[in-house]
């Protein structure tokens, strides 16, 4: 199904629409590549442990270097806000490597358990984001040991303590008071 004739050849609407499609894919090659740093992609970010316990630290690391030395950032900020902590805070630069900066983050103690992803921007127009994730804490098993204690708890284990006193003072008067009573006893069955 022609469409007409250029140059002596006949053009179809499928050659027209394949023309289209290439242009419009090479334009925006062209676009994409003009248009955008080549440090665009985002730095490489790092996070130890990967999955941590509330109140625990982590280490983030991130590498902000750009395609050329000139285009490394000179500084990083991580944002806490989602974590419970500072909005900015200010990542340590290395001092061997340009472009590559750290922190240590203690975590509250009392985060919900999930997957955190708080921010990383670069002073060089890089960011992403720190992924990792605060797991579930499980109580601790405590495995007991030893004879069960028994009893009310005041006889099991105590010795030496105040009621000791109580008690040698209670055993003396008791057998004070025996003695006592077998002695009026004995006087009145010789009395008879």
């Amino acid at each position: 199904m022609g469409l007409g004739v250029y140059g002596g050849k006949e053009i179809s609407m499928r050659s027209i629409r394949s023309a289209g499609a290439v242009l419009m894919l090479s334009g925006t090659a062209v676009l994409a590549g003009t248009a955008m740093p080549a440090f665009a992609a985002g730095p490489t970010i790092l996070v130890s442990p990967s999955v941590v316990a509330p109140g625990g630290t982590i280490w983030v690391t991130a590498e902000c270097r750009g395609a050329k030395a000139a285009d490394d950032a000179k500084e990083a900020t991580f944002y806490g806000t989602t974590l419970g902590l500072p909005e900015h805070m200010p990542m340590m630069g290395s001092k061997t490597e340009a472009g590559v900066f750290s922190l240590s983050v203690k975590l509250p103690a009392g985060i919900m358990a999930g997957s955190y992803s708080p921010s990383v921007d670069c002073s060089n127009g890089m960011y992403g984001s720190a992924v990792f994730t605060v797991a579930t804490v499980k109580p601790a098993v405590v495995v007991p040991s030893g004879a069960p204690v028994t009893g009310d708890g005041i006889t099991s284990t105590a010795v030496g303590g105040p009621l000791t006193a109580v008690g040698i003072g209670i055993l003396g008067l008791g057998g004070l008071a025996g003695a006592v009573y077998a002695n009026r006893r004995r006087k009145a069955s010789a009395s008879k």
